[in-house]
Parts: structure tokens; C-alpha cells; sequence
């Protein structure tokens, strides 16, 4: 059953443009399998929020044992994962290495878990006349990565996530299978719960604002490579609630009025004291343990939990014109064209 449907998006841009016919693709073949298959629910681009860490899903399949996240990644040449676990993207016999999408399905599964965590009361029942609480402990958690049908794929060492798209709806089959003939004993959500879950995501589930649609946009466009119809970015959004976009910055509180000075000293004083952009992350799994750099093609982030490289990009909360981004010391300021400037990044010492 499908849950919550693909939205349709319209891209001028090549990469992000890959990215969704990607998704769409994949969309196709699980409605085709499970629309109406009633103990697996399919919900597409679904955007999860937890404590300002944002898990964008691709697909995820809610069914009788667990949960399921499949990646969707553009490929129209060729994927290949060493024996090291390695990722490489070929495209006319150019290899450009790649975050590993298996990580970060993970990441995203583990974000998404921990949600479901916080509300364990409100979607799981209480056993043995109500005197224990069922938890998602011993849940199946599976993920995996689904490359365009037209893409290749090398291996010099075992990755059971990774296949082919039209070849997912059958591996969930099979992963499912392989829970229901486990021996007496093994989890499994009741009727009343599946029920909770499917309403509780689908709640959840926040919007992309059009500022945050834009800076995706100008990352993808940084990340781009001359030639290579390369798969969507993963950069991660921030969180609109009301139909509008959460403040850039959380600022400090304001001194008391007898030690203030001028307006224009109490703006500098707030964007000092301001916490670090939400949007300023590492794409491939989210975290904020980064760094600003300088490379060959300007600033960006360097992530130091998984080594991927991000562009920095930053987006002017005020006027939603790309910022461009300076450097003093360990401090980083990003400034507009329409005048504003705002504290980026510090890097640690």
C-alpha cells in the first residue's frame, strides 16, 4: 500500500534532475509490487526532523517485522566497491569517488528508529494485561541501495544492499520471507500498531521550504562534473514548520538595555553569539563535525566523521541570495549581495 506518494518536482537542474527520475523510477516499481499489497506500506521522500538532524528517506517500507529504507542513486555509467567497501562512479572511464549510500541509509535508519523511540508509549502496546511496555527492540532493520536500471555494477567485494531498481520489489519480498519462516518468537507489530505507525509518519513527514530548494539547488550545481550525468544531492535541508522556514540563526539573548550600545553593535554581538547554520552539515550522513576548508573550487566542508567533502553554500536567511564566504582566523562570514552578512562557521582550534 502506498502511503504517501512521490511528489512531483520539476528541476532545471541536470544533477537534481537525475536524481528525482532516479527516485521516480524506483517509485514505479514498488507501487507496481505493494499498491496493493496490504501488510507492506511505501512511503516516499519522506523528510524526518529529530532534535535539528534531518534524515531525508527515499523510500521506506513499513511492514509486519520492521523497516526498510532504499536508497535511490542515479547511475548511468558505472558503480564499483572495492574491497576496502570503497564507492567509485565511472563515467567515461573517469573515476570519482563517492560517500558510501549503504552509511548512509544506515544513518538515516538510526535517526529514524531513535524518533520512534521518543514515542514509544503512544505507538506500541503494552503486553501481559498491560503491566509491560513493547518496545522496537528486535525489530528488523534492513537498507538497501538501488541504482538506475541502466547503470553497471563492479564488485571486488560482497555488498548485499546494492542492486538494480527493478530488482528491489523481489529483495524485500525475500527479506520479509526470511523473517515470517524464523523460528517461533520473532518481533513482529500488532494490527493497532502498524496502524499508529503508518499515521504517525505520515504526520511527521516536513516540507522543503523555496529558499532551502534553492540552496540544494547551488550545491548540487557546485558538485556537478563536466560531462557526468551524476545522481541527486543529498545535501540536508532545514526544517519548515507552518509553512515557514525556521530562523537561520538562534540568537542570544539580548544584553540589558543599560549596557547595550548602538543598534549596529547589537546585531554584530548577535551574529557572534549566534549557533552555526543547520544547513552547514556534511551531505553524506548529516553530521555537523566539519570543518570550512579552501580547494580548488573555493570553500567547503569537510566532514570528520566520514571524510566527505561538501561545498559550502550558504544562503542568506533575509534576502535568499547565495552568500559568499570569508575567512578571519578560525571564523568564517558569509555576506550577500543585498548587503547582509552573517557568522558561517568558527573551526575548532
Amino acid at each position: 500500500m502506498i502511503v504517501k506518494d512521490l511528489e512531483a518536482q520539476t528541476h532545471t537542474d541536470p544533477l537534481r534532475r537525475a536524481g528525482y527520475e532516479a527516485e521516480r523510477q524506483m517509485a514505479h516499481y514498488l507501487k507496481r509490487a505493494f499498491a496493493e499489497d496490504g501488510y507492506k506500506f511505501v512511503f516516499h521522500n519522506l523528510r524526518l526532523v529529530r532534535k535539528d538532524e534531518v534524515a531525508q528517506i527515499d523510500h521506506l517500507i513499513l511492514h509486519r517485522y520492521g523497516l526498510m529504507i532504499v536508497e535511490s542513486k542515479s547511475v548511468a555509467g558505472q558503480v564499483s566497491v572495492n574491497e576496502h567497501g570503497e564507492w567509485t562512479r565511472w563515467w567515461n572511464r573517469q573515476g570519482r569517488g563517492m560517500p558510501s549510500p549503504v552509511l548512509q541509509a544506515r544513518r538515516q535508519l538510526d535517526l529514524l528508529l531513535a524518533l520512534l523511540e521518543d514515542h514509544t508509549t503512544e505507538l506500541m502496546d503494552r503486553s501481559m494485561l498491560g503491566l509491560k511496555q513493547r518496545t522496537f527492540t528486535g525489530i528488523r532493520r534492513d537498507v538497501l541501495v538501488a541504482i538506475s536500471d541502466s547503470g553497471r555494477i563492479t564488485r571486488k567485494s560482497e555488498v548485499p544492499e546494492l542492486v538494480k531498481a527493478d530488482q528491489v520489489p523481489e529483495r524485500i519480498g525475500s527479506l520479509v520471507q526470511q523473517q515470517f519462516d524464523r523460528t517461533f518468537g520473532s518481533f513482529g507489530f500488532t494490527d493497532a500498531e502498524m496502524t499508529r505507525l503508518q499515521s504517525f509518519l505520515k504526520a511527521r513527514h516536513v516540507a522543503v521550504s523555496a529558499v532551502e530548494d534553492y540552496a540544494a539547488q547551488r550545491e548540487a550545481e557546485g558538485e556537478s562534473v563536466r560531462g557526468e550525468p551524476v545522481g541527486r544531492s543529498a545535501f540536508p535541508p532545514r526544517p519548515v514548520r507552518s509553512g515557514q522556514p525556521e530562523p537561520v540563526f538562534e540568537a542570544a539573548p539580548l544584553a540589558p538595555p543599560e549596557r547595550s550600545a548602538s543598534p549596529v553593535r547589537t546585531s554584530q554581538e548577535r551574529q557572534a553569539q549566534a549557533r552555526p547554520r543547520p544547513d552547514v552539515a556534511c551531505r553524506a550522513c548529516s553530521s555537523v563535525n566539519v570543518t570550512v576548508q579552501f580547494g580548488k573550487y573555493g570553500y567547503y566542508l569537510k566532514c570528520a566523521d566520514c571524510g566527505g567533502n561538501t561545498p559550502a553554500k550558504p544562503v542568506c536567511a533575509t534576502c535568499g541570495q547565495p552568500g559568499k564566504v570569508s575567512k578571519r582566523g578560525l571564523e568564517f562570514t558569509a555576506s550577500c549581495a543585498g548587503g547582509h552578512s552573517w557568522a558561517y562557521w568558527t573551526n575548532p582550534a
